[in-house]
């Protein structure tokens, strides 16, 4: 036979346990609604894009700055840069199959095409791959060296 003791015992602590959830709930509600400068629960600051940053966008409109350059033979080029109206790209990969001309080569870090072109290229085309948290983006150069 079940003891009537523990079976309201046991429903008391179910009772208690369930107005606990509710009322934090309803605190961190509150916390959440209030003002950016006002404190949240527990006195620390509300949460604002300053303290989590917003993921990186989609990449929009993406394309070197020159998508066409003729370069000079054995000369040192102007980095030509990846631009994007919206995102920024976190990798920079060269999808052709035809490499880069000796000495070009595709700087990750600055998003450009940057060194000493040491081949002389009649017209060429390659697919640059762009790609960030947010998607990716295949973009084309097309340059000469003379």
């Amino acid at each position: 036979m079940m003891n009537l003791g523990r079976l309201q015992s046991n429903a008391l602590k179910a009772a208690v346990f369930r107005t606990a959830m509710i009322l934090g709930f309803g605190l961190a509600v509150t916390g959440c609604s209030k003002g950016k400068d006002a404190p949240a629960v527990g006195g620390n600051p509300a949460p604002s894009v300053e303290t989590f940053p917003i993921s990186n966008s989609k990449l929009v409109n993406c394309h070197f700055t020159n998508p066409t350059p003729t370069y000079a033979f054995n000369s040192t080029i102007q980095p030509n840069v990846i631009q994007c109206d919206e995102g920024v790209p976190k990798r920079v990969e060269l999808l052709s199959r035809t490499p880069l001309p000796n000495g070009l080569e595709l700087d990750a870090e600055h998003l450009s095409l940057v060194g000493t072109a040491k081949e002389k290229v009649a017209r060429a085309s390659y697919t640059v791959y762009l790609e960030n948290e947010a998607g990716y983006v295949r973009i084309l150069l097309t340059l000469t060296v003379k």
